[in-house]
């Protein structure tokens, strides 16, 4: 009796989480920051997926990151002379 309290549990709070995070508003913007190009956003979630594709690792960032003035390691921009 006691296992199945524990499994019924378990099942709200991941039905829980699952609509909550279904329904969470996340943004993404691009934005050179010192020079290079990096993809910001506002959710933590998609950053932390990005980041497990080599490529990609640096590129993408979070609000909070640049918030506090970590420094990307994304693509480098070329600066036009005008």
């Amino acid at each position: 009796m006691r296992n199945f309290q524990i499994i019924t549990a378990a099942l709200a709070l991941l039905t829980g989480l699952g609509i909550n995070l279904s329904t969470a508003e996340a943004r993404q913007y691009k934005k050179v920051v010192n020079g290079r190009e990096v993809v910001v956003h506002t959710n933590p979630l998609p950053v932390v997926l990005h980041r497990m594709v080599p490529p990609q690792h640096g590129r993408h960032v979070t609000q909070r990151e640049i918030a506090g003035g970590s420094v990307p390691s994304g693509r480098v921009v070329s600066q036009r002379s005008k």
